[in-house]
């Protein structure tokens, strides 16, 4: 890795990339489309007062990095094209712990019980005494990691959470992601469990304000295309249509939803442990657990221990392209 010469004309460095050469060499090399990012641009450089043709001088001039053939390392946040000027936010995703059997997190980490026994003293231990606070492999009908994109804090400057404004600024723009890919580590984590569709699943309120809200989970299957991450395999879950609307009642759309402006799309996530992992405390410890994780361990102060993993689950809106990374804390009881 090294720096290409910025000091004069424009550069173009151009570099298959891993995945790129793996599909020349089969014959199967195609471009079909393309991404544009500025990552490494410092737009505070950009001067005013130095005159019409310098102001850009510095950012243009800034050190450019060859182009690499990780897949993943050379656009992490992708531009996006918007044909309104008028938008003060981006899609986000965020966390939602306001619904029913909706996980939250403890101490900034998803607790995932690798079996029956840990996720029952993870339950029963004071600390994390609440269902909320556990996943359970490969459970589908119970706590579930849930997350919304839409413009959060919009709803601040005027644009609330309307099914008006959920058309003119997310959907028409190209902004409502139908879907979500997510990324987990295989050596670890072996499926992932996301939104059914139908008549049982969705997220709404009704008229009065009151919630209406169901997120029956199904296993889905992996695909192919990575994100360039070792170890990592990608999944793809559905995009809930978030039907949560700001209606003007005493009911506020906050107490349902984690986003105060327009809202776009909802996916809830549970996730299936290698079986390897999954043994009781009066079984034998996968090796697993001390090659990457900690062992033993006293994580409540109240005299149980554990084995645990932490992991970090990558989650990407396909449209609008929001990321978000959920800490994942594998967890088997030991003691």
């Amino acid at each position: 890795m090294a720096f290409l010469d910025n000091s004069g004309d424009i550069i173009l460095d151009a570099v298959l990339t891993e995945g790129g050469r793996k599909r020349m060499a089969t014959g199967n090399f195609r471009i079909t489309k393309f991404a544009l990012g500025d990552d490494g641009i410092n737009y505070a450089l950009y001067n005013p007062n130095t005159g019409s043709a310098y102001t850009d001088l510095e950012i243009l001039q800034t050190p450019v990095l060859e182009a690499t053939t990780q897949t993943n390392a050379n656009i992490s946040y992708g531009l996006l094209s918007i044909s309104r000027n008028d938008m003060l936010y981006l899609p986000r995703l965020k966390v939602n712990e306001l619904v029913d059997n909706t996980a939250a997190d403890y101490n900034n980490v998803f607790y995932l019980a690798a079996n029956s026994e840990t996720a029952d003293a993870l339950e029963a231990t004071t600390a994390t005494a609440n269902p909320k606070y556990v996943l359970r492999n490969q459970n589908t009908t119970g706590t579930k990691i849930v997350l919304e994109s839409g413009l959060d804090g919009a709803g601040n400057d005027g644009v609330t959470g309307t099914q008006e404004n959920q058309t003119n600024y997310l959907v028409s723009l190209n902004l409502d992601d139908e879907t979500f890919t997510i990324s987990v580590d295989n050596r670890f984590l072996v499926g992932v469990y996301g939104p059914q569709r139908g008549n049982n699943t969705k997220f709404t309120n009704q008229p009065s304000g009151q919630r209406d809200v169901s997120l029956p989970l199904q296993a889905i299957a992996g695909r192919s295309v990575t994100q360039g991450l070792n170890n990592y395999s990608t999944y793809v879950a559905n995009g809930i249509r978030n039907r949560v609307y700001y209606t003007g009642t005493s009911t506020a759309a906050t107490t349902v939803s984690a986003i105060d402006g327009p809202r776009a799309r909802v996916v809830a996530l549970n996730f299936a442990v290698d079986t390897a992992l999954t043994s009781v405390s009066s079984g034998a410890r996968s090796s697993k657990y001390s090659l990457y994780g900690s062992i033993g361990q006293d994580l409540f102060g109240d005299g149980n221990t554990y084995d645990y993993i932490d992991i970090l689950v990558y989650v990407i809106g396909a449209r609008s392209a929001a990321q978000y990374q959920l800490p994942i804390r594998l967890t088997r009881r030991a003691s």
